[in-house]
């Protein structure tokens, strides 16, 4: 049992290592007008977009801060005057 548990976690590391290599190519060669965000690049490599930033601070890559989306509800009057 050892040694099947054994491959299928080096399977699993040569597969990590994988995704990583392509998003680390996806940030570093997305230096265009308008780059990715880093949510398109996780949803287009199937990861967490926290993932992709721990491989980008890793790096020494950041994207400039963008507006945040605005809150779906109405301004509700919490009972000021």
């Amino acid at each position: 049992m050892k040694e099947s548990k054994s491959k299928l976690l080096q399977a699993a590391r040569r597969v990590r290592a994988e995704i990583y290599k392509t998003v680390e190519a996806e940030l570093l060669n997305d230096g265009g007008a308008n780059p990715r965000t880093y949510r398109e690049v996780a949803n287009a490599n199937c990861i967490s977009v926290a993932t992709v930033q721990r491989i980008a601070s890793s790096l020494g890559v950041s994207r400039p801060v963008g507006p945040r989306p605005k809150s779906s509800t109405s301004e509700v009057n919490h009972g000021n005057i």
